[in-house]
């Protein structure tokens, strides 16, 4: 809502004013009022109310004076306003000269219209009415026998015995008026705005921030820049009086134009050592002046710690727990009780097991027993990322520390994970630079970000995973063995499913169980058969494929009992027969169950001794996996329990 005060001089211009609002009713949102005062009476007006005035000559000036933050629009003559007086003057008093009493602003037109309507004038400027009756005594001495002008002036002239006339506003000086009223209470609310936006940002901020303009002068400061500098008076102050320690910098910005970034100094009223910015605001080519911001490194350190608390708050947490591990077996009785031995340790944890087989499950549940378990859980699988995009994931990086680097840098992993785990899984497909930076983060406990000077203290504990042997990876060179040893601390082999025992067919009908509710059907009879069947299985894939394989049950099935046929479709779906190109003896052309594929591995990987295979032959089963699914590398993955970037990997280990 915009609120204006409309001021006139007489009663009959107040009619006058309102008779034009009522013909042209102001819009929504917008109230006028309109009041008459004489020029000596407006000193005891409330304009508080109001968010601009209307109002002529004296008045206006009046206003204007005593209160210059409130916008007041001038209520000004026209030419037909000052032609309309001329002919009434004329045509009522017949005089042989005319005194035309006004602003200067008023009477430009005044000579041209004079002559136009063949009348004498002589123009007395006036910005005081304290000097209208001079005035009208000097127009009597020069001859003048009539005056037109505002108010003021033919009360005047009325004390003195001269005729006059009033100079009365037209109807578009008053719509004119309104405009520039309503378009300035906007522009003025904007400004304000704006100002009040910058105002709250500056001491908002949890930096301390000054603009220096071109001269040396300091103009605006926030409260905690001056805490920082010993409670100073910093205000229209020189930088190089009460700032000395800043006035290289800021003479470097002045004569370079380029910002300088970080720079760590030493406050020498407080002793506080802050991390200090420059920054040229430009005005076309030339600096107009410099923002200064000053970082607390202490409260830069405290921030962080708030930031990754946030996080964990937001996410970063273990959802299982040792008690969510379905199982009946002994095997994992005992497996589960070295788990929660380990968990009350800080010691890093290394989980060895095939694919599948539920190493984030004891992880997240290591962690949960833990004393980090109201930490944050971070988890990241090392084989899902290149090697660049792993080191910033992992580390972080600082602004700027690349092309495509995001405003501002980016937090790490580990910098998330402070204060409780990081879960580092298929740990062996780290490459060996990153394994470098790894190995020192973990002796140091500090991480530095890429492209940062800084080092940040962290406090984390690692649990690493992995279906290979870690030691065999170090004795082919592809992963270092001061880095095993400090992963390879406490050692958890979590067993195949095909170890478990009777855990296979409880966790069979248990997923069965979940998955049918989870999908409105009702849970199919098992026949003794066809559980006969399931315990011959092999799960290669383990708990995955098994929960693969309970999916593909309820996709088919209609209600009833599950027959040894119907599992067995399941289990074994028809596929396509191997390529019939396939020489004999051989599986897939290039693919070959024997040494063969070792002796022509795949060109840029190295050849796979024996020793380095997995137990149970995995690279044999991949073979006949590919074979059995004509090469089609997603049906295999899918068969083996695999997902296709882990086959992919696999079988550039084994040369396939």
């Amino acid at each position: 809502m915009i609120s204006i005060l409309i001021i006139v001089p007489y009663p009959e211009m107040q009619e006058k004013v309102e008779s034009i609002l009522a013909q042209h009713p102001p819009g929504e949102g917008l109230r006028i009022r309109t009041e008459t005062h004489p020029v000596e009476d407006t000193e005891g007006i409330d304009l508080s109310p109001y968010d601009a005035v209307i109002a002529r000559g004296y008045t206006a000036s009046n206003i204007g004076s005593r209160h210059p933050d409130k916008p007041v629009i001038r209520l000004n003559v026209s030419g037909y306003d000052i032609i309309r007086a001329l002919v009434e003057c004329r045509d009522r008093y017949a005089p042989e000269k005319i005194a035309v009493f006004g602003f200067p602003q008023h009477l430009l037109e005044v000579q041209g219209l004079s002559e136009a309507l063949s009348v004498r004038t002589e123009i007395y400027r006036s910005t005081d009415p304290g000097d209208l009756p001079a005035m009208v005594r000097q127009a009597i001495s020069d001859g003048c026998d009539a005056l037109i002008g505002g108010y003021s002036a033919n009360m005047a002239a009325a004390r003195a015995g001269i005729p006059s006339v009033i100079v009365r506003t037209g109807e578009e000086a008053v719509n004119l008026a309104l405009e520039v009223a309503v378009r300035t209470v906007e522009r003025v609310r904007a400004e304000r705005i704006t100002s009040q936006m910058y105002k709250t940002v500056i001491y908002s901020s949890r930096e301390g921030i000054l603009y220096v303009d071109s001269s040396g002068i300091i103009r605006v400061r926030n409260h905690l820049v001056r805490r920082m500098n010993g409670d100073r008076s910093l205000m229209n102050r020189s930088l190089k009086d009460v700032l000395p320690y800043l006035d290289e910098p800021f003479q470097a910005v002045l004569a370079t134009r380029q910002e300088v970034e970080g720079r760590v100094l030493k406050i020498p009223a407080t002793g506080l050592t802050v991390s200090v910015s420059l920054r040229p605001v430009m005005l076309e080519t030339q600096v107009a002046g410099v923002v200064v911001t000053f970082s607390d490194i202490t409260e830069i350190q405290r921030l962080e710690g708030q930031i990754r608390r946030k996080l964990h708050e937001h996410g970063l947490q273990a959802r299982y727990r040792f008690d969510d591990i379905l199982h009946t077996s002994d095997v994992m009785d005992r497996t589960i009780g070295t788990a929660a031995k380990y968990a009350v340790t800080n010691a890093n944890v290394i989980l060895i097991g095939e694919t599948g087989t539920g190493k984030e499950l004891f992880a997240q549940s290591i962690h949960q027993a833990s004393r980090r378990s109201k930490g944050p859980f971070v988890a990241i699988n090392c084989a899902a990322l290149p090697e660049n995009l792993l080191e910033s994931e992992l580390f972080g990086y600082a602004e700027g520390a690349f092309t495509g680097a995001s405003k501002g840098g980016k937090m790490g992993l580990f910098e998330q994970a402070h204060g409780g785990t990081l879960f580092l899984d298929e740990i062996e497909e780290i490459p060996l630079p990153t394994q470098t930076k790894l190995l020192r983060v973990l002796q140091e406990r500090q991480v530095r970000r890429i492209g940062d000077r800084r080092v940040i203290d962290i406090d984390v504990r690692i649990i690493a995973a992995t279906n290979v042997s870690i030691r065999q990876l170090c004795e082919s060179g592809r992963f270092r063995r001061d880095l095993m040893y400090r992963l390879d601390v406490l050692r958890l082999y979590i067993p195949p499913l095909r170890e478990r025992g009777a855990d296979t067919e409880m966790l069979f009908r248990k997923l069965l169980e979940r998955e049918c509710a989870h999908s409105g059907l009702a849970v199919p009879r098992i026949d003794e058969d066809a559980v006969a069947l399931l315990r011959t299985y092999p799960f290669s894939g383990n708990i995955r494929e098994l929960q693969n394989i309970i999916e593909r049950i309820c996709a088919v099935s209609s209600g009833g009992s599950l027959s040894p046929e119907d599992l067995s479709a399941v289990l074994f779906p028809k596929d396509l027969e191997p390529f019939p190109a396939a020489e004999p003896g051989s599986l897939l052309p290039g693919l070959a169950p024997s040494s063969a594929g070792r002796d022509d591995p795949m060109p840029g990987s190295a050849p796979v001794s024996p020793s380095e295979e997995m137990p149970g032959s995995e690279r044999d089963r991949i073979v006949q996996a590919l074979a059995a699914c004509g090469g089609r590398r997603g049906e295999a993955a899918a068969r083996l329990g695999f997902d296709r970037t882990t086959l992919w990997r696999k079988m550039r280990k084994y040369g396939l």
